[in-house]
């Protein structure tokens, strides 16, 4: 989405509330990899003139709000806030449940406390207490989400789903890094490649204080038949595994690509799959290129 289309756009709201243990947490942060502005538990008081503040000085037009059981005030004032609210931008009120054996059994996984519990009952009275405190303002929402049957990550992909009219998504941010494994490993990365079989420029007296950025290094490295079907092998690995890598969750992909130096292999082909790869435009997929050791003038007998 351009500047324009973010400027003209009237601005969006979810809250999200919901029973604890339902997955508030996960649906947020699903959020905030669509480039919502989130905030959770904040205090009821503070919803409108902080709703406001975003609207005025946040441009992305796009924010999320977390409001539950924390803040019992909530219940009582929720219709109030929506009312207020949707005189100024569009909002959505997301309601997230899931059945009570599935509660109790995420917050035994967890161990944490749910809000309601104390010392006088125990878990599942605190969660039919929430469900019954909760039960007005199910009813009251636009979307209710039930994930009883739902992972963390099918989760995720529903948030993703439903706000797509929005024109944002999630991007996989695949960042290629050429290294030298006389440097030590490229750490972290997700996958690394040794590409040390490749025809080495160092050897050639004219080519050693160049690097793989350069037409004739590059000449060079192609002469080798290899090279090309390495580069085939690559292209049909990584297209098959960043959609897969997408649809897991991942914002981040880091592969590294290492020769012995990280000055002419390496960064000729990170560069080539690079450019490779961005021209197969893979949907909702970023591309980076960076050469950890082209720079380094250790140069060593290899």
């Amino acid at each position: 989405m351009n500047n324009k289309e973010i400027k003209d756009r009237k601005p969006f709201l979810v809250i999200v509330t919901g029973l604890s243990g339902a997955g508030k947490s996960i649906f947020i942060k699903a959020l905030e990899d669509m480039s919502f502005y989130c905030i959770d538990n904040l205090p009821v008081e503070l919803a409108i003139p902080t709703v406001d503040f975003l609207v005025s000085n946040v441009k992305s037009g796009l924010y999320a709000l977390g409001m539950d059981i924390r803040n019992p005030e909530f219940i009582a004032q929720m219709s109030n806030i929506k009312l207020a609210l949707s005189s100024k931008l569009q909002l959505e009120l997301v309601f997230l449940r899931a059945d009570e054996d599935i509660l109790v059994q995420r917050f035994s996984a967890t161990r944490r406390a749910h809000p309601l519990m104390n010392s006088d009952d125990g878990l599942v009275p605190a969660i039919r207490r929430e469900a019954a405190f909760l039960e007005d303002i199910e009813q009251e929402a636009s979307t209710v989400f039930d994930t009883t049957e739902w992972s963390p990550h099918y989760l995720s992909r529903q948030v993703e789903k439903r706000f797509t009219q929005l024109n944002v998504s999630r991007n996989l941010n695949v960042n290629i890094v050429s290294f030298g494994f006389k440097y030590g490993l490229l750490n972290p990365a997700d996958s690394v490649y040794d590409v040390r079989f490749l025809k080495n420029p160092h050897y050639q007296p004219s080519l050693r204080m160049k690097t793989g950025l350069q037409k004739d290094v590059a000449s060079f490295i192609q002469t080798d038949s290899k090279t090309t079907e390495l580069m085939k092998h690559l292209i049909m690995i990584n297209e098959f595994l960043i959609p897969e890598y997408y649809r897991e969750g991942k914002n981040y992909l880091r592969i590294g690509i290492g020769c012995t130096g990280g000055k002419h292999r390496s960064v000729y082909v990170a560069e080539t799959l690079g450019r490779l790869l961005m021209q197969k435009k893979i949907p909702h997929t970023k591309i980076s290129v960076d050469h950890r050791d082209i720079d380094n003038t250790d140069l060593v007998k290899r």
